[in-house]
């Protein structure tokens, strides 16, 4: 007599099977990504002017916007950002883009220069990620939709 226990399969289900995958989440479409971001940064732009009074709001808006807009498309295009689904390729984005929008800004105005730059830098690095995050988990939310969950192998 043998004292192997044997094991009974649960019923529906082969021992041997594997567990049947969750079903896959809805992928947000790449052009409500792109409106989430592009307000995400107009929001940025916006709560920044409140402390310029010089010139017209659509000047300064403008002068603002531009060199953040074009550089985050910019390398969004070059990275792929729309076609890539995940936080990571987001961060990448904006590691790169935002300095360059605000450098490029700095130099268009001429101002701030010197350590008022360094500021200038890390506050608009810390407030377009928040407005970024915020404007995704937003659309999420509004939508139901998120990022396709990745397969581990």
């Amino acid at each position: 007599m043998s004292t192997r226990k044997v094991k009974r399969p649960r019923a529906g289900r082969h021992p041997n099977q594997d567990p049947a995958p969750p079903p896959p989440r809805p992928e947000t479409p790449a052009a409500w990504l792109i409106a989430a971001d592009t307000v995400a940064l107009v929001v940025f732009v916006l709560a920044g002017m409140r402390s310029h009074h010089e010139g017209s709001a659509v000047w300064i808006f403008g002068r603002n916007a531009i060199p953040l807009l074009v550089a985050w498309f910019a390398v969004a295009a070059l990275l792929k950002t729309y076609r890539t689904p995940g936080f990571m390729i987001v961060a990448k984005t904006w590691i790169v883009a935002v300095p360059i929008g605000l450098t490029v800004r700095s130099l268009w105005v001429g101002s701030p220069t010197g350590w008022r730059f360094v500021v200038f830098l890390a506050v608009g690095l810390g407030f377009t990620m928040l407005f970024l995050v915020i404007g995704r988990l937003l659309l999420a939310l509004i939508t139901g939709r998120g990022y396709p969950q990745r397969r581990r192998t």
